[in-house]
């Protein structure tokens, strides 16, 4: 609210909106990243792609299983076995292209209540007046764990959970900006400047100026922390 409050102050008009199918988002991601890791992972095999691990003569079998599995790290690997089931003939249709049907409803719905037309998928290309420019949410539900925490109590679950705000953008393929905010009556220099909580700005496709001119904006207001563009994610 700290931060909304400051943009009204600058003359921006705050507007509620809905983006219902992004409740799926998550779970879309979550089937159709590993699956395109899986495929695009698949040339790392030890032959052209990758470094071979045997020496001796082997068959292309064992050669492609050691390799690949003294290659990649677990988080890796599982994804790759979760996205080789997805594309498998007896899961495709259930998973894979039921993803990429959530994948366009999330396009849909994010292109409904911006005021510019998506270029690539809009066949109406004027402008919405009743849209609006950018959105801005929470970056992560929750204030980031430590590494202690997620080396030693995070479940799985709970990480796949802290990308919950920011996979709709991702999988929409628009450009978002996370930047740390401080909230009211919080220590600026507390844990030597880290912010606990973080803002994330999304813009229509092809907007990126948008994202980073609200960015900017709120690191000159004394909202954010100091923040270096090696951080920006688009």
């Amino acid at each position: 609210m700290h931060t909304l409050s400051t943009l009204q102050k600058k003359g921006h008009t705050i507007h509620t909106v809905s983006l219902p199918t992004t409740r799926h988002a998550l779970s879309a991601y979550y089937i159709l990243a590993p699956a395109e890791a899986s495929s695009n992972l698949a040339k790392y095999d030890g032959v052209r792609y990758g470094s071979s691990l045997i020496q001796e003569q082997v068959t292309s079998e064992v050669l492609f299983a050691n390799t690949r599995r003294a290659s990649f790290g677990p988080e890796v690997r599982k994804r790759i076995l979760l996205g080789a089931y997805s594309l498998s003939a007896a899961a495709i249709d259930n998973y894979f292209i039921k993803a990429q049907k959530i994948r366009r409803m999330v396009q849909q719905d994010f292109d409904k209540i911006f005021r510019l037309p998506n270029v690539l998928t809009s066949e109406n290309k004027d402008v919405q007046e009743r849209g609006v420019d950018a959105l801005i949410c929470p970056t992560s539900h929750a204030k980031p764990p430590s590494l202690d925490q997620i080396r030693q109590t995070l479940s799985p679950l709970d990480a796949y959970l802290a990308d919950v705000f920011t996979v709709p953008a991702s999988l929409a393929g628009l450009p978002a900006i996370s930047v740390p905010v401080r909230a009211p009556g919080e220590d600026a220099n507390a844990e030597q400047g880290l912010s606990s909580y973080g803002i994330q700005v999304i813009t229509q496709y092809g907007d990126d100026h948008q994202a980073l001119t609200i960015a900017d904006m709120l690191d000159q207001t004394g909202v954010c922390q100091v923040w270096d563009p090696k951080d920006v994610r688009i």
